[in-house]
């Protein structure tokens, strides 16, 4: 018998369309999950799938799997050599002290190597199961029901578009279904004529079917609902709140009234070239009503010509930058007639069209565009001639270059720079309305309570909304306040999700209530690279779904410092770590705010963790208790390869006789005997081979053969003869049909 199976055709498209579906279970995780990759997953996944498919016993496949899993995190998680024995030791170390933790179910309090090993074990085990009832039991039906309502609920009650998913499941799964239906048809019926002709024929009408039907599910004309989501409506009604009407996300100047879902809209707004990703700022406001941001006071600047204007540290003073210079190229549908600018500006250039001019508002740095210039009625009182003025109507440029400094913020220089602020910075940026509740002072306070400077109580209130667990980064399902409440309390105690307005309209607040003057910005996230230029520049498109809003917090003799409050975006400011004390610099604490208290670090093991790599050269030694359970499992391996030695061995040889394919044929001859005895009995000490092949019990056929081998081998042996070509043909046939049909 064979180790490997002889999967044919069908057997492999089957797996392949399982894989298929399994995938869909995996896609999700990167949206609704902080996963970053899924490659290891899909890799696991496949791994399954073809170790399954090829070798028929389940009880060799299970080590197979645990090398491939070991295999994956020594390539994901280390850089030492695969050979060494410190990352083994760091694994099976880390492993053994994370178990009490995971019986307990404290997965947070877990390595991050624990936690990818545990998930990669019980991912195979699932998967295993799977193969098994859809690949081998032919069990497929409930499978792709199974995958439909995971789908189907993930599009419903969380904010991922499932209808792609769905779909392609769909198609999958019903060729699936086809599939396995017509491998089980071919075992038990005999098929003559053209096999493969037969099977694709047997499969058009399956494929025309599922083609005509999703075909014309996704053409049809579709009604709009006659009735509310329910879903929704529900989660509203919870809330003691109502649901707000869908819009598309994008950039608006209207934010007087924030919150409400909103759909996703891919729609392509810019290519920006630039040699670093930034937040692409457009405005910034600093009135907060308690349900969205309006402007103050204005103060405005009129530049005719933007070309030769240059502005000078409107943001930020006395940190390192970086000169960039960025080019943004509309190309979608929508243009508009804010400047979008990296950083710190500098230059406007290149614009189109070329009749542009500025108006730049000061306290915001924002710039509007005009459609170029005007002469104003008022008079200039020197020489009684008009003025010039840029015109009224607003200019949607469609193609720009902008000249900027990015910042390396230092962190030395925004943890000193004190409580000093300029009385025009506090009136105008401490700004609260007498609405919002204490309870939202109440929990900033608690949050900061170990942070001495602003910039630690800047970080506490930012890891808090990022990464507490708390809140969660919703589009769709995002109920607005009641009448009268305001809008950062709702999102704080009530509602507890929401999307980037949410998050930094509630940090601003938060810190405003403890005296840290901030203002709520807006613009474009980075985008997504999607290629280079010829001087190495990024390619960033930026979407519609990309349009962003994030928190400036003022630092004296600094200006203002871009935070990122939202746990789904990355900032792409710089910081510059070189605060220099004489304590050790640890991260700013997250407050405990369920009454637990903080796990003890006393033995050392998160320390441990935090120094990095010299955790794998600390002399760590592997319990007594690992090394029984590993000579357990060698001892249990060398039974049941004992036990399974005859099979072992026959694969083996028939290895060997697939090898020996060009050698003579007394060689291959020899080898078929080997296999004869260890399927059917040894020859006895003195017995010929006519002897031994006249005494074994083999069907007739099989015995004819035997012997005509047999002969063929002595006249080669002891008459010294060549054989011809035709009997070494038919020798070479009669061999390969004893060999399949050997069983022991």
């Amino acid at each position: 018998m064979s180790i490997w199976k002889r999967a044919n055709l069908l057997e492999w498209v089957s797996a392949l369309l399982l894989f298929l579906m399994l995938r869909e279970w995996l896609l999700p995780l990167q949206q609704l999950t902080d996963t970053g990759y899924l490659w290891p997953f899909l890799v696991i996944a496949a791994g399954v799938v073809v170790i399954d498919a090829l070798i028929p016993y389940r009880w060799l496949t299970l080590p197979v799997k645990l090398v491939g899993i070991l295999l994956l995190l020594h390539y994901t998680l280390y850089d030492t050599p695969l050979f060494a024995m410190e990352w083994i030791k760091d694994l099976a170390g880390q492993i053994l002290r994370d178990i009490p933790l995971a019986v307990h179910q404290d997965w947070a309090s877990m390595s991050p190597v624990s936690r990818n090993a545990l998930f990669d074990l019980l991912l195979m085990i699932l998967l295993s199961m799977i193969t098994y009832l859809v690949l081998e039991q032919r069990q497929g039906l409930w499978f792709v029901v199974l995958t439909e309502l995971y789908l189907a609920v993930l599009d419903t009650f969380l904010p991922y578009e499932g209808d792609g998913g769905i779909i392609r499941t769909l198609i999958y799964g019903f060729l699936l279904l086809a599939v396995s239906h017509l491998t089980t048809m071919t075992k038990h019926a005999t098929i003559s004529g053209n096999r493969s002709w037969i099977v694709m024929r047997s499969l058009i009408a399956p494929i025309l079917i599922i083609a005509v039907s999703v075909g014309v599910a996704y053409t049809a004309p579709k009604l709009d609902a006659s009735w509310p989501d329910p879903i929704s409506y529900f989660n509203g009604k919870d809330q003691g709140s109502a649901v707000g009407a869908m819009k598309k996300v994008g950039y608006d100047n209207n934010d007087e009234r924030l919150g409400g879902p909103f759909l996703q809209d891919d729609t392509l707004v810019f290519i920006g070239t630039t040699p670093e990703e930034s937040y692409w700022r457009g405005d910034a406001k600093d009135l907060y009503t308690g349900a969205g941001w309006e402007k103050g006071i204005r103060e405005y600047d009129s530049i005719l010509d933007p070309d030769e204007y240059e502005w000078k540290d409107s943001l930020f003073t006395g940190f390192e930058t970086k000169k960039v210079k960025a080019t943004l190229d509309f190309k979608g549908p929508q243009q508009f007639a804010t400047v979008f600018y990296p950083g710190q500006l500098t230059k406007v250039s290149n614009y189109r069209p070329p009749n542009a001019t500025v108006v730049y508002d000061k306290m915001n740095q924002q710039l509007e565009v005009r459609a170029g210039k005007i002469k104003l009625l008022q008079t200039n009182h020197t020489n009684n001639q008009p003025e010039t003025g840029p015109n009224t109507l607003l200019l949607k440029l469609n193609q720009y270059q902008v000249e900027a400094e990015l910042p390396i913020v230092s962190e030395k220089a925004v943890t000193e720079a004190g409580t000093s602020y300029p009385k025009e910075i506090t009136d105008r940026y401490l700004q609260l309305p007498a609405t919002v509740p204490d309870r939202v002072k109440e929990l900033a306070l608690t949050i900061t309570k170990d942070a001495k400077t602003p910039y630690e109580k800047v970080r506490a209130i930012e890891n808090y909304l990022r990464s507490s667990g708390k809140y969660k980064y919703e589009t769709k399902d995002v109920p607005v306040p009641k009448e009268g409440q305001d809008f950062v309390d709702h999102f704080l105690f009530d509602s507890y999700r929401g999307y980037c307005d949410h998050f930094s309209t509630a940090m601003a607040v938060m810190l405003r209530s403890i005296d840290i003057p901030t203002r709520w910005v807006k613009g474009f996230a980075p985008g997504e690279q999607v290629g280079t230029d010829d001087q190495g520049n990024r390619l960033m498109e930026v979407r519609n779904k990309d349009a962003h809003s994030w928190v400036e917090v003022y630092f004296p003799h600094h200006g203002w410092v871009p935070f990122e409050a939202t746990s789904t975006f990355m900032s792409p400011v710089r910081f510059k770590y070189d605060l220099v004390t004489s304590q050790p610099q640890l991260p700013v604490p997250l407050p405990d705010l369920s009454n637990t208290p903080t796990p003890d670090r006393g033995d050392g093991r998160l320390d441990e963790l935090e120094e990095g790599d010299t955790g794998a050269s600390g002399g760590f030694s592997i319990p007594w208790q690992v090394n029984a359970g590993i000579i357990v499992l060698l001892g249990v391996a060398a039974y049941m390869a004992w036990k399974r030695r005859q099979d072992l061995n026959v694969w083996w040889l028939r290895r060997q006789m697939k090898n020996e394919r060009t050698t003579q044929y007394n060689v291959r001859f020899n080898l078929m005997m080997r296999i004869m005895e260890n399927v059917y009995t040894r020859r006895q000490e003195g017995e010929t081979l006519r002897e031994y092949v006249g005494r074994i019990t083999i069907p007739g056929d099989k015995r004819q053969d035997l012997r005509y081998l047999t002969e063929l081998y002595e006249r080669m042996i002891y008459g010294y003869k060549e054989m011809e070509q035709k009997a070494r043909s038919t020798a070479e046939q009669l061999i390969e049909r004893l060999i399949r049909q050997l069983k022991p």
